[in-house]
């Protein structure tokens, strides 16, 4: 899997099927009727991607990518899938707990419950 620049191994999309590309617009005409619009979403799909095993190394990577970046650039899920994406600041793009409590981690230590949070544009 491929971030821009960065290298990752694959990580699940969990929110991969809770949003649809049609959304509708309904309102009550004077007679009482019911109007629906149906339109096809050109953008702003939710990708939500989760691992419970990354570096410190790569964190920091993406937290950096995440601050310098507020454009828009290109993702390649392992399965060849290419999107262009932001981060999704509406939330915290880059969440991550460590695995375990260190005094001084270095930049092999892992974290676990990492969360990187995109939209597509």
């Amino acid at each position: 899997m491929i971030i821009d620049t960065i290298t990752m191994p694959d990580m699940p999309w969990v929110n991969e099927y809770s949003w649809s590309s049609r959304v509708a617009n309904t309102q009550y005409a004077s007679s009482g009727a019911l109007m629906v619009e149906v339109a096809q979403r050109q953008a702003g799909r939710s990708i939500v991607l989760q691992e419970d095993l990354i570096t410190r190394e790569l964190v920091n990577a993406l937290v950096t990518h995440a601050e310098e970046t507020p454009g828009e650039f290109q993702i390649t899920l392992g399965d060849g899938r290419t999107f262009t994406v932001m981060w999704d600041y509406s939330n915290q793009p880059v969440a991550a707990t460590p695995l375990q409590d260190e005094v001084d981690p270095d930049n092999d230590s892992y974290l676990m419950a990492v969360t990187l949070r995109f939209i597509t544009v």
